[in-house]
């Protein structure tokens, strides 16, 4: 769980990045219950835990996205939410100068689309 001051920071950082969906981190509560940094919440703390820790930046991608997805609502909705994923990343790697965030991104996204399904919140 994050702090305050933790989601102070990616507000900061989304924005001046600007990264899609930035305002979704505005709502504590509610990052707070829905975030979990970079993964699955069905994979192990300490894999996610590795995986912010290699890509840092990538956590407040990976953050708005887990807010998308707690949103939930339809096919489109999740096909919208991990197309913003892959933009908010290139985006994020752009901002900070390393080609290497862009190629972790879109490896992500490619294991995001094949698996993400089961973690959506779908509504029928």
């Amino acid at each position: 769980m994050y702090t305050d001051d933790e989601i102070r920071q990616k507000q900061l950082l989304a924005r001046a990045a600007g990264l899609g969906g930035a305002e979704l981190l505005d709502d504590m509560a509610a990052v707070k219950r829905d975030c979990n940094g970079i993964g699955a919440a069905w994979m192990p703390d300490r894999l996610r835990d590795l995986l912010g820790e290699r890509y840092p930046e990538l956590v407040v991608v990976a953050d708005i996205h887990d807010r998308r997805y707690a949103l939930g609502g339809g096919i489109l909705a999740r096909w919208r939410a991990d197309w913003e994923f892959l933009r908010n990343g290139l985006k994020m790697a752009r901002h900070c100068r390393r080609i290497g965030i862009a190629w972790a991104v879109i490896r992500m996204w490619v294991l995001l689309r094949l698996g993400g399904a089961a973690a959506f919140n779908w509504e029928r």
